[in-house]
């Protein structure tokens, strides 16, 4: 092991506190605690006692109020949450929504930085601040953030209670509305539990937030002092000055991130952190699991939904379960922080379910609220002459969109009817097949099912894909999102894509039980098909609803239970088998035209995005050769097709060519 890995994993560590310091921390903190609060606080360890301590400290509050998850805990942060205006009720029993500021809607990509040592290389696609330097101004920013404010802190396992795989997580933080979100989100655990969890795995991941001064709407005040800053070498995170939920809630993307870089440095090889939903489909007397991997506002929780068995619709813990030589997923989170804009009962009934019921809680973000009511954009609903959004008073004939893009809804998984009890099962589900895709208008076919496990880790990494209301200041033009991951892993490519081919070549991993990977490419435009008439507007090939036949094709795929068409990039399937799909599934005909506009290789298309990836891989030191090897025989081939066929291959043509070309 490196000696920087042995310095991380020390600063990680349970380690002996001086019984003097201690005494001094827990006088400090006692001081800040009522009566109940202090019974709590004998329950922490003297590892979980320090950052409590130099938070507050740091931050200066008025008060502490340790969150244990239990019901009375929980029904005071929600009282809380009312009673200083960071959410208010709606009509509804169980509805509460919550406004960020105009300006504090999305991830802040210009503010959001790694702190890490000088020779700690850091992803290319990610802004990294030397470590000393980014803590002084992180500190600097929190100093007596919390005065007159109360400091809440909760115990949380990024995980089922009891995986070898989930993250004790530790939140600090003043906002009610992110503690409120965090228990519909995530795992609760006594102060007790988290401290034996801590001491058995040896880390935890520590988060120090501050919502900072509100205004008298309640958003932030100063959003010049929004800083997200992650501390990858002592796994501590510093957010400031905002609200909105991915930024805010670190358990989510910024833990998240925290695991990556442990994989990296303790699990090599072992474990995966991906950006995936985790959903099972039926398929006789088998239920086949995929994890599938999209970037922020890409249709990720739309697809999972399509499942007959959900786990998961963002977050993805991937380990190799050495008893049974399968590949096992848990959820890092028992909730869903969903976009709203497009849902609707004809698309999305399970969800609408919950969303309009009474029977569970649902915190709405950003969207209108007209007495009472909730209503946002694609809700298939009329709307009202007037109400209340995030931007103050909206009228209908202003013609503004009533709810931001990136407006959300927080909801506990259990609520839907299609969650899958095995998301609490600390072993997790098997998972059958890895699949990545993004807003790609022009390009891949809609599915495609990768040659073996180094072209599945090609397709995951090429992904391009058009940027999205989640990130402030997105203008919708084409970004790389390697494994739709990039935005979340701290360590270089290079390192991420060599410790991707390590888990697929783990020797723990029977050789049957290793995953099938599919690139899906549900985005694909009439103007890039060629389709668009004169006069029409441009939209999407297919229906939104369409995406229940390509998850259950890529299921069959899997199973080898149809036929499938070679190409140079991967395999095809055939219409025969989707029209009927289209038919069972959706009692939809399905064309023959358009199955060819949406499975035909746009070979000048295709070599322009493998010479654009190899260009862009090329500069990311230690990448391995089977890399590039794959990249050139794709291209190699795909210039044969074109030559010998023209820029489009239709499947037919290409059944044709390979028959064709095959030896006697």
């Amino acid at each position: 092991m490196r000696t920087k890995d042995i310095q991380n994993n020390q600063a990680q560590s349970p380690r002996n506190i001086d019984i003097s310091r201690l005494e001094m921390m827990r006088t400090y903190l006692v001081s800040l605690m009522d009566e109940a609060n202090c019974r709590k606080l004998l329950d922490c360890s003297p590892e979980v006692i320090e950052p409590i301590y130099n938070g507050s400290t740091r931050m200066s509050p008025a008060s502490i109020f340790i969150n244990t998850g239990s019901r009375e805990d929980i029904a005071y942060i929600r009282q809380q949450a009312l009673q200083t205006g960071e959410e208010f009720t709606l009509l509804k029993k169980n509805h509460t929504c919550h406004f960020d500021g105009p300006n504090d809607q999305g991830r802040d990509t210009a503010n959001t930085k790694y702190l890490a040592y000088a020779d700690t290389e850091i992803s290319s696609l990610q802004k990294k601040q030397e470590h000393r330097a980014g803590v002084v101004e992180a500190r600097t920013i929190i100093t007596d953030i919390m005065e007159e404010k109360e400091m809440i802190i909760s115990f949380i396992s990024r995980g089922p209670i009891g995986s070898p795989v989930s993250d004790p997580t530790l939140q600090v933080t003043d906002s009610y509305y992110v503690t409120h979100s965090e228990f519909i989100l995530y795992r609760m655990m006594t102060p007790g539990e988290f401290s034996r969890d801590v001491a058995e795995k040896g880390y935890m991941f520590i988060n120090y937030h501050s919502a900072g001064k509100l205004t008298k709407d309640k958003v932030c005040a100063n959003l010049n002092g929004r800083r997200i800053f992650m501390d990858v070498e002592r796994f501590r995170s510093y957010s400031s000055n905002n609200q909105y939920a991915g930024n805010s809630i670190a358990p989510k993307k910024i833990n998240h991130r925290f695991a990556n870089m442990n994989n990296i440095r303790n699990h090599f090889g072992e474990r995966l952190d991906e950006h995936m939903f985790i959903a099972g489909f039926e398929m006789e007397h088998e239920i086949v699991y995929f994890g599938g991997a999209y970037p922020s506002g890409c249709g990720k929780t739309g697809t999972a939904m399509t499942g007959t068995h959900l786990v998961g619709d963002d977050l993805a813990k991937i380990f190799i379960d050495r008893k049974s030589g399968e590949v096992r997923a848990v959820n890092p989170e028992r909730g869903m922080f969903g976009i709203i804009e497009g849902v609707n009962m004809e698309d999305d009934p399970e969800t609408m379910h919950v969303l309009t019921g009474e029977e569970h809680e649902v915190i709405f973000s950003n969207l209108l609220v007209s007495e009472g009511k909730p209503y946002w954009s694609g809700m298939g609903e009329p709307l009202p002459e007037k109400g209340r959004n995030y931007a103050g008073d909206w009228l209908a004939k202003s013609g503004k969109s009533p709810s931001h893009k990136n407006a959300r809804f927080t909801i506990a998984l259990e609520a839907l009817d299609n969650y899958d009890a095995a998301a609490d099962n600390p072993e997790g589900v098997k998972l059958s097949g890895l699949l990545f895709g993004g807003r790609d208008y022009t390009t891949m076919p809609t599915i495609v099912m990768a040659h073996d496990w180094m072209n599945c880790i090609v397709h995951g990494a090429i992904i391009r894909s058009a940027t999205t209301a989640t990130e402030i200041g997105a203008d919708g033009s084409e970004k790389r999102s390697p494994f739709a991951n990039e935005a979340f892993f701290p360590a270089p490519l290079a390192q991420y894509i060599n410790h991707y081919k390590a888990f697929g070549e783990n020797p723990d991993i029977a050789p049957e039980n290793l995953p099938s990977g599919f690139q899906v490419n549900y985005w694909l435009h009439k103007s890039g098909r060629g389709i668009l008439s004169p006069g029409e507007a441009d939209g999407l090939i297919g229906e939104k609803r369409d995406t229940k036949v390509w998850m259950r094709i890529m299921a069959l795929m899997h199973q080898g239970r149809v036929e499938t068409i070679w190409t140079p990039i991967g395999r095809i399937p055939k219409y025969q088998d989707l029209k009927k799909l289209f038919k069972e599934v959706l009692e939809k005909e399905y064309e023959k035209e358009l199955y060819s506009k949406q499975f035909s290789l746009y070979t000048e298309n295709l070599i322009k995005r493998v010479d654009m990836s190899i260009t862009e891989f090329a500069g990311e030191k230690g990448m391995p050769g089977a890399f590039f090897h794959v990249l050139d025989t794709w291209r190699r081939d795909l210039a044969a097709l074109k030559a010998t066929i023209g820029l489009i291959v239709t499947p037919d043509q290409m059944i044709e060519y390979v028959a064709a070309n095959q030896p006697d």
